[in-house]
């Protein structure tokens, strides 16, 4: 019986330094990742995309200044119109109340 686990702790060991040796192997054997560096085209690319999303950033920005502008000048123009139509009704009751 102290024979058999002698066998069985001796195989265990063999098969967990087999492993040990088969994993360090592979670890040793995958290649490795470069760090790749960007070449030339990638650069230019990479500065036109950040221009083209400042371009539309700007687009915006500018399409939302003139929106508010043209809604500026609506609700002036309306005030005015409103003015206008006052006015002229208190003209047409001083002409109404001075034709008696």
């Amino acid at each position: 019986m102290s024979g058999n686990v002698g066998y069985i702790f001796a195989i265990v060991l063999i098969v967990l330094i087999m492993n040990l040796f088969i994993v360090v192997k592979r670890i040793r054997n995958t290649p490795k990742r470069k760090r790749t560096r960007m070449n030339r085209g990638a650069i230019d690319e990479a500065k036109q995309a950040l221009w083209r999303d400042k371009e539309v950033a700007r687009r915006i920005e500018r399409s939302d200044a003139d929106a508010y502008e043209r809604h500026k000048l609506r609700n002036e123009t309306l005030a005015l119109y409103d003015e206008v139509r006052r006015r002229a009704a208190e003209r047409e009751n001083e002409e109404v109340f001075t034709d008696d």
